[in-house]
């Protein structure tokens, strides 16, 4: 009989929309039987509650007490600290990837605590370069947002773009310059690491997972469903992680879309 591969992934998350991906990762991560899955993040807590403001059937229980031998929580103060790149280095070594999760959207005004910590995207994300290149990990698959870099201008194909691309620029400008330099960190260290920005389109918090996904091949021409499930992000993003398709590049994802199907 043939052994299982052993396969190991490290999650960050953080607070927020797109983070809130990262904490869906668990799931998808346990749902492809991987065997090995270390938690980094400053809001350990949030596994504890049972509404993941996603449309998930039924909520949420802790991954890591649920499935103890296989989920392990590293919690940490500030992503800017020796003590953050301590821990990814430690657990960075012996696995197959990095899913991060750390970045967002929203204006700092909805979640307070984005104000009081600060934009952690680019200044976290540093921190994971960091912490590949000691340890030789080559995957990083990061949460990122569409409109960024050679994205720009958001969903072309969809009212909705205008409205982002203004948000963007007013209320949204910190987050979204944060992620953009975040994007640019990863771009300066291609030559060590094997980078994948997931941009997803409008996720949306009732939205119920489908299990699928579907990616802008060509910009201003593919359409996609403005809003998908956070779960379903996930799942690519995992996909991804351990069976990479993409390389050193941006995708947009997204839902279906009727014009797929004229």
């Amino acid at each position: 009989m043939t052994p299982a591969v052993m396969t190991k992934l490290v999650i960050l998350y953080g607070i927020g929309g797109l983070s809130d991906v990262g904490r869906h990762a668990i799931l998808a991560a346990l749902e492809k039987k991987v065997s090995q899955i270390v938690v980094i993040t400053e809001y350990p807590e949030l596994l504890d509650e049972k509404n993941w403001e996603c449309g998930c059937p039924d909520g949420h229980t802790n991954p890591s007490k649920d499935h103890p031998d296989i989920v392990t929580v590293i919690p940490i103060e500030d992503w800017k600290t020796t003590k953050a790149l301590d821990a990814l280095i430690e657990h960075c070594s012996g696995a197959n990837a990095i899913i991060s999760c750390l970045g967002h959207r929203q204006p700092g005004y909805i979640n307070k605590l984005l104000i009081q910590r600060g934009m952690i995207a680019k200044e976290g994300n540093q921190q994971v370069i960091d912490a590949m290149k000691k340890t030789g990990l080559k995957r990083a698959v990061i949460i990122s947002s569409v409109g960024c870099q050679e994205d720009w201008p958001p969903l072309e194909f969809h009212w909705s773009g205008k409205i982002l691309a203004r948000m963007f620029k007013t209320n949204s400008r910190r987050a979204f310059a944060d992620l953009n330099e975040m994007e640019l960190a990863y771009k300066e260290n291609a030559a060590d690491i094997d980078y994948l920005f997931v941009r997803p389109v409008g996720i949306g918090e009732d939205m119920k997972p489908c299990g699928e996904y579907f990616i802008q091949e060509t910009k201003g021409k593919d359409k996609l469903g403005f809003n998908m499930a956070k779960m379903d992000v996930a799942r690519f993003m995992v996909q991804e992680a351990l069976e990479p398709t993409y390389h050193q590049r941006g995708v947009v994802i997204g839902a279906d879309h009727p014009s797929r199907h004229k």
